[in-house]
């Protein structure tokens, strides 16, 4: 018979999002969204295409080094008791800002190409941590453990949506500077 506990346990496991988290995760696939159609804007505008191709590069940067740091918050809220995964998790969370900052030093459309590939490998890391940090949580039996797991599988079903559109956006722009009329 399960008792009053493992049924809130299992209320925060199943639990989604906030829809805060939901609603503030898909706002920020709005500047992403503006500066694709931007750069495709009409010919006669020489201007425009830089700059929007240059804010969606820059933007896309911001993003992964929030995306990296989010790790660094996990280890900073309960360090984890896998040392092996700390690690991973702090030196992973510097990883995407840094390659995001090479990114930008590539010729401006190739960036962005190597930026969506960023995009998908800190998806793809997300993936294998965020699991480990729900199993970690598990194994120390720390009393929100079955929080982590909920936690774990709505971001990554979140971070799985936003990442598709995000690449979308970016080989949008990369598109721009080679067929816009």
């Amino acid at each position: 018979m399960s008792s009053p506990a493992d049924t809130v346990n299992q209320a925060h496991a199943d639990a989604p999002l906030s829809a805060w988290i939901v609603a503030l995760g898909w706002a920020g696939i709005i500047p992403f969204a503006v500066l694709a159609a931007t750069s495709w804007a009409s010919a006669a505008d020489a201007l425009m295409q830089p700059f929007a191709l240059g804010m969606l590069s820059a933007y896309a940067a911001l993003v992964l080094s929030f995306l990296g740091a989010v790790h660094w918050g996990v280890v900073l809220a309960r360090p984890l008791h896998d040392l092996p995964l700390q690690r991973l998790a702090l030196l992973w969370g510097v990883a995407p800002g840094l390659m995001a900052l090479g990114c930008l030093l590539m010729p401006r459309a190739w960036g962005l190409l190597a930026l969506a590939l960023v995009m998908l490998l800190a998806r793809a890391l997300d993936g294998l941590l965020w699991p480990g940090y729900a199993r970690a949580a598990q194994a120390a039996g720390w009393p929100d453990a079955s929080r982590w797991t909920g936690l774990a599988v709505g971001w990554l079903r979140l971070r799985t949506r936003l990442t598709a559109v995000v690449v979308l956006c970016l080989a949008t722009g990369w598109a721009s500077a080679y067929f816009r009329a």
